[in-house]
């Protein structure tokens, strides 16, 4: 679906309710604006998390383990900290 909108004086721009309703999106939600390859992509919470998760899917071929590494992480760093 494609629609028209007017950059507003303050850089406002209204979604289309057509576009709006399409994903879902409610008064208040916020989103995610982005510049990738020359385009500007508006995205819902939702679907900024599932491009992140993708992107770590690709790189890594799972999410298995991202958790326990992260907190693995932190624990290393929390004692090296408290050796100070």
């Amino acid at each position: 679906m494609t629609e028209t909108v007017v950059l507003g004086e303050s850089g406002r721009i209204v979604l289309p309710a057509s576009i709006r309703k399409e994903f879902g999106m409610k008064p208040g939600e916020r989103l995610t604006v982005t510049s990738e390859n020359g385009a500007i992509k508006i995205l819902s919470r939702e679907m900024a998390l599932e491009s992140i998760r993708a992107g770590i899917v690709k790189k890594r071929g799972s999410l298995k383990g991202i958790l326990e590494n992260f907190l693995a992480e932190r624990h290393e760093e929390a004692t090296r900290e408290a050796r100070k």
